[in-house]
């Protein structure tokens, strides 16, 4: 596009409008950051519990060492049984200190016996078979299947990453109308400018540049300082996420397809601006000439 022809550095609107720009793609960009960071860390989770199940035995049960062996054997005879592990009281004691604190009391509790049953990929578990079978050898032993609440997760998941993904949707539609809406408050200011350049001879093609040009700059002068502030928010964040030391918070780390939305983003608003633009303005132009 050539220099503008159009004085638009005299509007009030571009004292304020790139600010407003800002904040909406710094909000659109941190929604977008938080869908990339729930879908990997869902499917990070989700793949480790596939193709898994745990059997657990309360230690209620009266003769479990006895017992125990039958349930191993039953087990390890199971079509599609790779691996059996059990869970040591020690690891098991790990996995609860985040629910039941760390004292005399909750370390004199109890544990159940834990297997953690690994499957092969293409075999189907009939859970309920499994549950009778063990439940008989040792009553009141349970079995999770871990396929069951891992859909659902998936489900739950995907569902926020829409979410998400809508509401952003959503402000940069609220921007590329405060774009269109600016465009065409900004025709009818500058109408003797345009009326004249219209006069000399130039085309609507040629005029309607002159605004796409204009708005892809000021898209571009909100956009770019928003989304470095969205990344700097997003790695500080990361930062104090890192130092709670949770496994169950997903790891707000920098990644590739961050990093290339904080890049692309300013250049799919500026995009999506030089089309509204162009809209607004192409069917407002006869009007004013």
């Amino acid at each position: 596009m050539s220099q503008s022809d159009i004085y638009f550095a005299g509007d009030d609107a571009h004292a304020f409008l790139p600010w407003i720009i800002g904040i909406m793609a710094a909000m659109a960009t941190l929604l977008l950051c938080l869908g990339i960071t729930v879908g990997s860390w869902v499917v990070g989770h989700s793949d480790n519990y596939a193709n898994n199940f745990t059997v657990n035995i309360p230690a209620s049960v009266e003769n479990l060492s006895e017992k125990l062996p039958r349930v191993l054997d039953t087990l390890q005879k199971m079509h599609g049984v790779t691996n059996i592990t059990q869970i040591s009281e020690k690891n098991l004691r790990a996995m609860l200190k985040p629910w039941l604190g760390s004292s005399d009391e909750t370390d004199a509790l109890p544990l159940p016996t834990v297997f953690d049953i690994t499957t092969a990929p293409a075999s189907a578990m009939d859970y309920k078979k499994v549950q009778t079978t063990l439940d008989a050898i040792a009553e009141g032993t349970e079995v999770d299947a871990h396929e069951l609440w891992v859909a659902n997760f998936l489900n739950f998941s995907a569902a926020l990453r829409s979410l998400m993904t809508i509401l952003a949707t959503l402000i940069i539609g609220g921007l590329a109308l405060m774009i269109a809406f600016t465009c065409r408050a900004s025709l009818k200011l500058h109408s003797r400018t345009v009326a004249l350049l219209h006069s000399i001879g130039a085309e609507d093609n040629y005029i309607m540049q002159q605004f796409q040009r204009e708005a892809f700059l000021v898209t571009l002068r909100g956009t770019v300082p928003g989304c470095v502030a969205a990344g700097l928010t997003y790695w500080a964040a990361g930062i104090y996420m890192a130092s709670l030391q949770s496994s169950i918070i997903p790891s707000f780390s920098m990644s590739f397809s961050h990093l290339a939305l904080l890049l692309l983003m300013p250049l799919i608003c500026g995009v999506i601006a030089v089309g509204a633009a162009r809209l607004s303005v192409i069917q407002q132009l006869q009007r004013v000439l």
